[in-house]
Order: C-alpha cells, then structure tokens, then sequence
C-alpha cells in the first residue's frame, strides 16, 4: 500500500505506507523518533501550535541540538518513504539530500512523510490473533 500526496505545481509524491515498511526501517525511524517526540511532547507542553504565530516564542527556547534533533527525524521520514514522484528531478536518496529540495515541496513532503504510524499495533490480514491458524 501506498499513498499519494500533492505537492505545488500539480506534482505529486507516493509515500511508502507503514505496512510495507521493513522492520529495519521502522527501527531506524523509531530511533530517530524516540528524542524528536519528546521534545515536541515538551513543545505543546508549553503551548507551541506551529499553526499560531503567537505561539512561536516557545520555539525560541530550544536549543540548536534539539532543533535539529526534529528536523532529522523529518528529513529520515522522507528518505524511508518516499518511493516515487513526479518532479523532474532525482530523488532524494539521504538526509543531506532532502534539504535540496525547494522549500514549498520539503514542507508539503516533510509534513506528509512524519504522519506514519511505527508501533506495532496491527492485524494481520484482519486476524487479531496471528497465531490463531496455527494454534487450533
């Protein structure tokens, strides 16, 4: 399964769903995720909504090593899941990479690819029970 997402200029992106993820992935990205989300839990603790500008000072008292604590898990995000698009140009194969991107279609992709579920809560081809066909 994937998903597609638009990005500016009528390109569009598909993004790897969390079900076709290797487990070697989702580790990666669960590493990457585990310091990121505390820190973001730490944000809206203090009232940070990226969507308010009032809000934003919270933001300020980060340090650089947080920020870019954030910003890597994003840029990984985009790396693990991005499997194809339809702009004319490579794309981006590491974390360095990403941050090539223009900025509209890196904030439109980034915004998209963190949005994954990694925990290993999900059925097996609706099976609550994997074991169950070979337990009875």
């Amino acid at each position: 399964m994937s998903t597609t997402i638009q990005l500016p200029e009528g390109h569009s992106a598909v993004l790897k769903d969390d079900v076709d993820m290797t487990n070697k992935e989702v580790k990666s990205l669960r590493r990457a995720a585990r310091v990121a989300m505390g820190i973001a839990t730490r944000l809206q603790e203090v009232g940070f909504d990226e969507t308010d500008p009032s809000t934003w000072a919270a933001f300020t008292d980060m340090s650089d090593d947080e920020a870019d604590t954030i910003d890597l898990f994003q840029r990984q995000c985009v790396v693990t899941r991005l499997r194809s698009w339809t702009l004319d140009r490579p794309m981006p194969t590491t974390v360095d990479e990403v941050d090539d991107l223009p900025r509209p279609i890196y904030v439109t992709l980034t915004v998209a690819a963190i949005d994954i579920n990694l925990s290993d809560s999900f059925e097996m081809d609706g099976a609550a029970n994997p074991l169950a066909a070979i337990e009875g």
